[in-house]
């Protein structure tokens, strides 16, 4: 089986992803692949790397949440991209300076809460262009590029920062560049961290101490994607 595009998501809620994806009309031409985990709950790395290592997939793989709504046709939107990029709709940069950093973020998408109230826009300096990483609610990457490479997620990182150490390690491996791009999209959530992202955050920041580069989602704070434009953080000694 083939298809153009396809979107694979890890459900709870299967509420909210009959509404964000499986009857999302702008989903039109891409093949939706749903794993359940309202029973097993596996971690999100576990599964998506399960459905890159059956290998059948032949396209642009779209990693969204359950709560992740495209709001414009998504097969006409990434058929623009590069295939030897990684992809997404928000992420964040990191600008080194002298005796401070300048964490960057670049472009942009509607959140609102889980019912569809508090609705806001994030929208970063930029509305496309060359990121660090990607915010995890939707992560766009080529077969063939996941083919050449052998790219997997870290299973360690079950729930936090596993979109993150994608675009990292595929840097630090082969130099693939990651970047945002204008897509109408609403991510239904408040933007809330778990219990387990200082952890997992401690785990990237000791796997790349001594990375090619300073990377702005693991060097920065952790509300990276709480706002508008640009924050100044701290250098932090490797």
């Amino acid at each position: 089986m083939t298809a153009p595009v396809w979107v694979i998501s890890v459900v709870r809620d299967w509420e909210m992803y009959k509404r964000c994806v499986a009857d999302n009309p702008f989903l039109q031409g891409c093949a939706r692949v749903p794993y359940d985990n309202s029973r097993e709950n596996l971690s999100v790395s576990v599964r998506y790397n399960r459905f890159l290592q059956e290998g059948a997939a032949e396209g642009w793989i779209v990693f969204c949440h359950e709560d992740w709504e495209v709001l414009e046709p998504l097969a006409e939107a990434v058929s623009r991209l590069d295939p030897e990029k990684i992809y997404g709709v928000i992420g964040v940069s990191l600008e080194e300076g002298r005796w401070r950093d300048l964490l960057v973020i670049k472009g942009a998408v509607q959140q609102c809460g889980k019912d569809g109230g508090d609705p806001k826009e994030i929208r970063g300096r930029d509305a496309s262009g060359r990121v660090d990483t990607v915010d995890c609610q939707c992560l766009i990457v080529h077969s063939s590029l996941v083919a050449r490479l052998g790219l997997r997620f870290d299973e360690r990182l079950a729930f936090d920062m596993y979109a993150e150490d994608f675009c990292v390690a595929a840097f630090e491996q082969a130099d693939v560049v990651t970047e945002v791009f204008p897509l109408a999209c609403r991510h239904h959530s408040g933007g809330h961290t778990s219990r387990g992202f200082r952890p997992a955050l401690r785990l990237v920041r000791a796997k790349y101490r001594t990375a090619k580069k300073r990377y702005a989602s693991i060097v920065g704070h952790h509300s990276t994607f709480g706002g508008r434009g640009c924050k100044p953080v701290r250098k932090w000694r490797r």
